[in-house]
Formats: C-alpha cells, sequence, structure tokens
C-alpha cells in the first residue's frame, strides 16, 4: 500500500497505537527505521517519531500483535506497490472497542467494534508501517457518528461461513482506510490531486475466536488482511472526507460484501465481491483480550 521513490524514503506519520510504547504510521506512506528486530518474537511495531494529525484513534491504549504470514511475496509487493527484497518479521497490530449493540435478527446480539489496524515488515534493515482507521477523519462527512461510520464492523455468529460450534463462535470483519497520498505527499480530505494518487483500506476478518468454555471472556483468535489500492490516475478529483466504504462510485469506493447494490455485512465473512480485494497475509495466536481491550464476553 506504499509507493517507494528508488533514492528517498518518505517518513511515516505516526500515532500512538498502544500503552506499551510502539507507535504506528499511516497506510500508503513509507516509515522505516534501523529496528533490527532479528525474528517475530521481537516487537516490529517499535518504531517512533509524530502523532499523526489526520486522527487520533485510540488514546494509545490496549491492542495486541501477531505474526503475519504472507501469502506469497508477490501480494506483498502488490500491497506496498513497490519490489521488496527479503521481507522479514511481518507483523499485524490490531486494537478495536466497542461501539453499539445491534440485534442480529435471529433473537442475539451483533458488537460493532472499530479502532485501528496496522501492518508491519522489514526489509533491508528498515521496518515499514502502515496504520488503518475505521474511525471518522474528522473532515466533513456523509456520516456523523463513529457508530454509524463503523456499522458494517461485526462481531456475530449469522456469518454463513464461520464454523458454529458450542457455546459461541462468532466472527468479525472490517473495514479500515489508509491516509491517501499524492505523488507521495499526505493529502487532506477536499484537497485535489493534479498527480498520481496512492491510497487503500484492509478488511480485517476473524474467522476463529475462541472463548473459555466456562464462559469467562475470549481466549484466542486466527484470521487474515485482505488489501485494496486506490487505483486513482492523473487529474483524480478531490479526496473525500467520507471513509471508502460509504463511496459507490469512482477511484476511492472500497466496499464489498455487496447484495442489492448496497453493502450486505454479513452476507460473508471473507470479501468475495465489489471492490477487487486481495489477501495479503494470515495470522493465529492473537490475544482477543488485548485486540478487543477487555470488550469481548
Amino acid at each position: 500500500m506504499k509507493r517507494l521513490d528508488r533514492k528517498t524514503t518518505i517518513s511515516l506519520l505516526t500515532l500512538l497505537l498502544v500503552a506499551s510504547a510502539f507507535t504506528v504510521g499511516c497506510s500508503k506512506g513509507m516509515g522505516s527505521s534501523n529496528n533490527n528486530n532479528s525474528g517475530n518474537n521481537n516487537p516490529v511495531l517499535s518504531i517512533t517519531g509524530s502523532v499523526s494529525p489526520i486522527q487520533t484513534v485510540l488514546n494509545g491504549t490496549g491492542g495486541s500483535q501477531a505474526s503475519l504470514t504472507l501469502i506469497n511475496k508477490s501480494a506483498l509487493d502488490s500491497y506496498t506497490g513497490w519490489i521488496t527484497n527479503s521481507p522479514t518479521n511481518e507483523s499485524v497490530a490490531i486494537n478495536l472497542q466497542e461501539l453499539a449493540t445491534r440485534s442480529n435478527g435471529a433473537g442475539g446480539t451483533d458488537y460493532e467494534f472499530g479502532g485501528a489496524v496496522s501492518v508491519a515488515f522489514t526489509d533491508s534493515g528498515n521496518t515499514y508501517i502502515d496504520t488503518f482507521s475505521s474511525h471518522l477523519q474528522g473532515a466533513p462527512n456523509t456520516v456523523d457518528s463513529d457508530v454509524q461510520n463503523n456499522e458494517y464492523n461485526l462481531v456475530s455468529t449469522q456469518y454463513p461461513d464461520i464454523v458454529k460450534t458450542a457455546p459461541y463462535s462468532p466472527g468479525y470483519h472490517g473495514f479500515f482506510q489508509g491516509a491517501t497520498y499524492c505523488d507521495g505527499y499526505p493529502m487532506s480530505p477536499g484537497q485535489y490531486c493534479p498527480g498520481q494518487v496512492f491510497g487503500g483500506s484492509v478488511i480485517l476478518v476473524l474467522n476463529q475466536m475462541s472463548f473459555n468454555a466456562d464462559g469467562e471472556g475470549a481466549t484466542t483468535g486466527s484470521g487474515s488482511i485482505w488489501f485494496y489500492n486506490f487505483t486513482a490516475g492523473n487529474g483524480t478529483g478531490p479526496i473525500p472526507g467520507t471513509s471508502c466504504w460509504f463511496i459507490t462510485l469512482g477511484p476511492y469506493q472500497c466496499g464489498s460484501f455487496f447484495s442489492g447494490g448496497s453493502i450486505q455485512t454479513k452476507s460473508s465473512l471473507i470479501p468475495a465481491n465489489g471492490a477487487a480485494y486481495t489477501e495479503l497475509g494470515t495470522f493465529t495466536g492473537l490475544d482477543l483480550n488485548g485486540a478487543f481491550n477487555n470488550q469481548l464476553q
């Protein structure tokens, strides 16, 4: 989801993700660090930098991370927009908060969660981090609350493609958008780009969410990261303040799970239609209590 100039590495805009001190940057830019992590047991998300002026996501609390197993190197190169050398330490960090509860239409409850997802990897001694947010961007918007902005981001037992085993086996997916860049420079909502636009979104999928049998709450989860790059060319119109999953036409739309012309988020757990999302990688052993800030029961 990045563009790397052959001579210059564009520095990350970063924001604080967890109180234990790793910070993360906005997508579609370039972040680098001489962070020589030798293995996935080290926190690859330990790059430092300034707080993003675009969004304040979770006030520096909570979150957890897991190693990311790439589908293949070609997927990573497509995601970045440049050819990586020998990437290592691939990782995903997830930090979500409950925003609302909803009737699931079957006598139960769905739980709306939003927040931030970060993807990181190390290549040639540099660590690159992109952060994607599901929160309002702080600009004129067709939605007026985080609850509305995250209405498709649900923990639910009603997805047709999850393993439904007693006592409780939900799934989760959600949309998350990164910062958008014009020829390598971050854009603000309403800004027109006369050149090439780089940006995009990810869908976080959790298809195995384990819970203690005694009802004490969540334990670990497994899932996948899917990405979609904006394909805007020269002379693109101004970047909207509205999150891309609410945009129906043009280069900035990133919806999925469409049915009858609208997003039916529980029609599938895995993105299969709409915008052409590509699977980047999978992960296991995610600490759900950390990722969901102890709000899953």
